[in-house]
């Protein structure tokens, strides 16, 4: 029977309420509106009330969270094989609500930080590390799950795929750190070559699978 894994369930869950706390200490110095949202330019264009962004925000991801972890535990029929891997995937979430709710406070008030450079930055090393780990997963652990639609379970294909994948995710995970050396609409286009390559990759494997 599968199982859930509450030890690391939980875990995840709390550090991703933990800035909560930090939005406390600080919630009568911090303004009503705060900025949520950054366009290519970095200027803000959404914004949350406080109460939104000190406690809403962090539930939010708490709930993705949830999801993410439950749906991957009944997902996975290797949860030994593929712990070291899923336990790295399950801190994702986690890190990048800490990371980007401290970096929201700090713009609230009034600190000129370059949203789109840290963004790079934090996608381009959990680009690398994702990019890494994949290839550790075993595959069946992705034909079960459906994260490809293979019709024939055809193994090798997937391994194939997901082989090409993680090199794909390390390389651009580089150019997203190197994109901050440039003009912002490098990084738009490096961001939109990852969705043309993930979606070259998902046709191959599902036109692949049905020959």
């Amino acid at each position: 029977m599968k199982k859930i894994n509450m030890k690391s369930l939980i875990i995840t869950s709390i550090v991703c309420l933990l800035p909560i706390i930090c939005g406390l200490m600080f919630y009568n110095e911090l303004p009503e509106s705060i900025a949520i949202h950054w366009g290519i330019d970095n200027n803000p264009n959404g914004y949350f009330s406080k109460p939104a962004f000190v406690f809403g925000l962090p539930i939010m991801m708490l709930a993705l969270q949830v999801f993410c972890c439950i749906v991957s535990d009944l997902s996975d029929k290797n949860p030994e094989a593929n712990k070291k891997a899923v336990t790295v995937y399950k801190w994702i979430i986690p890190i990048i609500t800490v990371v980007l709710y401290i970096v929201t406070m700090a713009v609230a008030f009034g600190n000129d930080l370059d949203i789109r450079k840290i963004v790079m930055i934090l996608l381009g090393i959990l680009f690398i590390i994702s990019g890494n780990y994949m290839p550790k997963v075993r595959s069946n652990y992705y034909m079960d799950s459906k994260i490809f639609w293979v019709k024939n379970r055809d193994e090798k294909l997937v391994n194939k795929a997901v082989k090409i994948s993680a090199y794909g995710l390390i390389i651009f995970g580089i150019l997203f750190i190197l994109s901050i050396l440039f003009k912002p609409v490098v990084s738009v286009a490096i961001l939109v070559a990852m969705i043309l390559f993930c979606l070259i990759i998902y046709l191959y494997v599902y036109l692949k699978s049905r020959k």
